[in-house]
């Protein structure tokens, strides 16, 4: 069975998720979306998040594939120290790991394996 879809509209603009609050086209992701797949979420976002969230979604559009939460918990420990470069603190992040980062970074669930 295929998902519901509906419309969010923030700040005049309209969004098409479905009813798994997983955005419909990636294009369209921008910051006002992060922040509501966010909400839906029950996340309030830190620079920490956003990094991730960014680094995945560059990774992902370099190589047309999510990148394995090692990959990310390493890039957090390249910009915030050791301490938060380890799975522990990925998933002090995202208690839902990585299917919750990459719901909040408007990717596709598709191709997702771990």
């Amino acid at each position: 069975m295929s998902d519901m879809t509906y419309y969010v509209e923030l700040k005049g603009k309209k969004y098409l998720v479905t009813n798994q609050n997983q955005l419909t086209n990636r294009e369209l992701w921008d910051d006002d979306i992060r922040d509501w797949l966010a909400e839906k979420e029950n996340l309030e976002l830190s620079e920490e998040h956003i990094a991730a969230v960014d680094f995945i979604r560059k990774t992902y559009e370099r190589r047309k594939q999510h990148p394995m939460p090692r990959v990310i918990a390493s890039d957090l420990a390249k910009r915030y120290g050791a301490d938060k470069g380890n799975m522990r603190y990925f998933y002090s992040l995202f208690p839902r790991g990585v299917h919750q980062a990459v719901t909040i970074a408007g990717l596709p669930l598709q191709g997702l394996c771990f």
